[in-house]
């Protein structure tokens, strides 16, 4: 019998994959890496073409007169206040030319509040001082002083705003840096600030200039948002308040030291950055209250114990009832004695200056309000280390320095500063910035970063005086400033809760400029309301200074010259009206002013003039954006049958007497011209 084989089982052959060839390997590597990054450029420029979270740049472009100019975007900041409940601050939106000139010197200032101007804007800020005097110096050169300070950034925002300047022909830089080093944007006690370091700050910077890094940015914000108290709840206080979120950095403390190393190297790279790129860098010293503003926060040293501590503040009473007997040698003697307990305390010191001033010992008074102001544990004012930073460095970097802080305490009553040129803790009032702009003027002469030493030479001498009075900077600027400056007083960290400030205006002029404190109407508007009211008193000349300040920062438009020609005319000031029209149509050509002038022209008897002016003012205002109103032209045609029957042609004049009325069937004079021509030809 035949025995059936077990049939053994067969293994599946496996095959061997086949490798890839080096160059399918990289290919498809490099098809790993750039896929997602194809993706994201997709995404970016869809972002862009969308206009994803608007117009970023730190210069847009801006129409004026039918003409392009470069204008400082005053929606920049938004790409670094994105924390939900923060303010957002706006620089000024100075404009500049797009083809910068030959004879054209282009200056960029840069900085914190105190270089922009708080509580003030435009003329009377320290930009608008320095430029009223550069032009007043170098009249036969174009000068642009452009202002792009901004409130709560410190040195890691101006950096990147100078980085992106150096794309506009810059001439100079101009930079007040330093006291917002700690809750400025970025700054180490700041709540908008990227935890991990200066590198990865300086990162975050870069990618903000990328739509789809806002976008992720916003995304990763509105998911906090979700987390967070409803808004009602929400700090919603003043800048300072919202900025500071460590609210006691005492002096020499880890984040201290952090903010003094932060600001150094910044300062280094901004000075290397403009001297890589050949663009003279001029910085300014730093100006506080020292007599006349209170440490915000004072703190004990973590050694002193309870009971010192209570010594502290037996020695303190004991002085301030001395004070309240004006027994100051006493009182001084018992707050030296203070400060010898605990000498981190910031109180101790600002009583013990206070003392040392009412004993007339300024030298020791100044250096008792200066150790007060660098303990203030709530750091809005920058410390003297940190001002000695400033000054080593640009130093050593042979970097030209406005000693403004010398100008100040040179100014001040016995060389210590306090309310008569600074506003509350650190903002200059009108005078100090003034002196400011002053300062860095001589600074520029000094170091010859503006101009030759023969163009200097030949610069005329200029009075204060005569440069405020340039400045048109008037009663509405001071009031709006001071109405800033207690709506801010009257908020942390100046009190310890929100007290209203109540402002009952009992003026016009009050009423107006609450108005715009308030934010209820806009700068310009605001300054033609108290022109009108002004001209409604008959009060010209301060009707036509308000429009000059309008002039001042719109200097291409037509529309505040053409006012301040009006109200000379009002006032009966022929001449001097005809002039003022002629500047107006230099500017830039409008109809209302030629129609102006061709008035002014048959009220001298000289109707070939006047003609060429009204045929000028109808062409102008064929293109021009702003129109001739029915009634304008029915006026027009008017002026024109005088003109034309003046000068014998009587059809013509006719012509135009009968357009005029078909404009403006009511209209009289033109009506009764109309009859004398009808007779004269009969």
């Amino acid at each position: 019998m035949k025995q059936k084989t077990r049939q053994q089982p067969t293994r599946e052959k496996r095959e061997t994959p086949t490798p890839l060839s080096p160059l399918r390997r990289k290919v498809f590597t490099l098809t790993l890496v750039l896929f997602p990054l194809l993706v994201l450029g997709v995404v970016e420029i869809a972002l862009r073409i969308f206009h994803y979270d608007g117009d970023l740049e730190l210069v847009s472009k801006r129409t004026i007169g039918g003409k392009e100019f470069y204008s400082i975007n005053r929606f920049v900041a938004r790409r670094y206040f994105a924390q939900a409940g923060t303010t957002v601050p706006e620089p000024a939106d100075d404009t500049f030319e797009m083809h910068k000139q030959q004879n054209t010197k282009r200056i960029f200032c840069l900085g914190e509040s105190t270089m922009a101007g708080f509580p003030y804007e435009f003329n009377a800020t320290a930009p608008g001082f320095l430029r009223d005097r550069l032009k007043a110096l170098f009249p036969h050169n174009t000068i642009e002083v452009i202002n792009v300070g901004l409130s709560a950034v410190g040195s890691f925002v101006v950096l990147d705003f100078m980085e992106e300047l150096m794309n506009y022909e810059p001439d100079l830089f101009i930079i007040y840096l330093g006291h917002n080093e700690f809750y400025g944007a970025y700054g180490v006690g700041s709540k908008v600030a990227i935890r991990g370091g200066a590198g990865l700050t300086r990162l975050t910077l870069r990618l903000l200039k990328f739509k789809t890094f806002l976008l992720l940015r916003d995304a990763y914000v509105r998911i906090l948002s979700r987390f967070s108290p409803p808004a009602s709840n929400r700090d919603t206080g003043t800048l300072m308040q919202q900025m500071a979120s460590e609210k006691t950095i005492p002096l020499h403390s880890p984040l201290y030291h952090e903010a003094q190393r932060i600001y150094e190297d910044n300062l280094k790279r901004i000075i290397r950055e403009a001297h890589e790129k050949g663009i003279p860098v001029l910085f300014s010293t730093l100006v506080s209250n020292l007599k006349d503003h209170p440490p915000f926060v004072s703190v004990f040293d973590e050694q002193t114990t309870d009971t010192r501590r209570e010594e502290w503040r037996r020695l303190m009473a004991a002085g301030e009832n001395a004070m309240t007997h004006r027994h100051v040698d006493s009182a001084a003697t018992l707050f030296s004695a203070a400060t010898l307990v605990d000498s981190a305390n910031a109180s101790g010191f600002f009583k013990l200056g206070t003392a040392l001033y009412a004993q007339e010992k300024f030298d020791a008074a100044r250096d008792a309000f200066v150790k007060a102001k660098d303990r203030d544990a709530l750091r809005f004012r920058a410390t003297e280390e940190f001002q000695n930073i400033l000054i080593k460095t640009c130093n050593a970097l042979h970097v030209p320095l406005a000693r403004v802080d010398s100008a100040f305490a040179a100014n001040s009553p016995h060389g210590i500063v306090g309310n008569e040129l600074v506003l509350e803790h650190l903002h200059p009032n009108i005078e100090g910035y003034f002196l400011m702009a002053k300062t860095i003027a001589a600074t520029l002469r000094r170091e010859r970063l503006f101009g030759s030493e023969a163009d200097w030479n030949e610069a005329p001498t200029l009075s204060d005086s005569v440069m405020m009075e340039e400045s048109a900077v008037t009663d509405f600027d001071r009031l709006v400033g001071t109405l800033k400056i207690e709506f801010l007083k009257h908020r942390w960290p100046f009190v310890g809760t929100t007290q209203p400030y109540e402002f009952h205006p009992g003026t016009p002029v009050e009423e107006i400029a609450l108005r715009y404190a308030r934010q209820e109407i806009a700068w310009s508007d605001a300054r033609y309301r108290l022109a009108e009211y002004y001209a409604g008193i008959h009060r010209f000349d301060r009707a036509r200074s308000e429009c000059r300040a309008v002039s001042k920062v719109i200097p291409f438009s037509y529309n505040p010259l053409l006012r301040v020609a009006d109200y000379y005319l009002m006032e009966g000031k022929k001449e001097e009206a005809k002039r003022a029209y002629w500047t107006c149509v230099q500017t830039e050509d409008n109809p209302f002013a030629r129609m102006n002038l061709g008035w002014r022209y048959l009220d001298e008897e000289k109707p070939d003039s006047a003609l060429r002016q009204l045929q000028i003012a109808f062409e102008v205002n064929e293109t021009f954006h702003d129109k001739l109103t029915p009634q304008g032209l029915a006026g027009g045609r008017y002026l024109l049958a005088v003109a034309y029957a003046k000068l014998g042609n009587f059809d013509e004049a006719k012509r135009q007497a009968e357009h005029a009325l078909a404009l403006q069937p009511g209209y009289a004079e033109a009506r009764e011209l109309l009859e004398q021509l009808n007779r004269v030809r009969h």
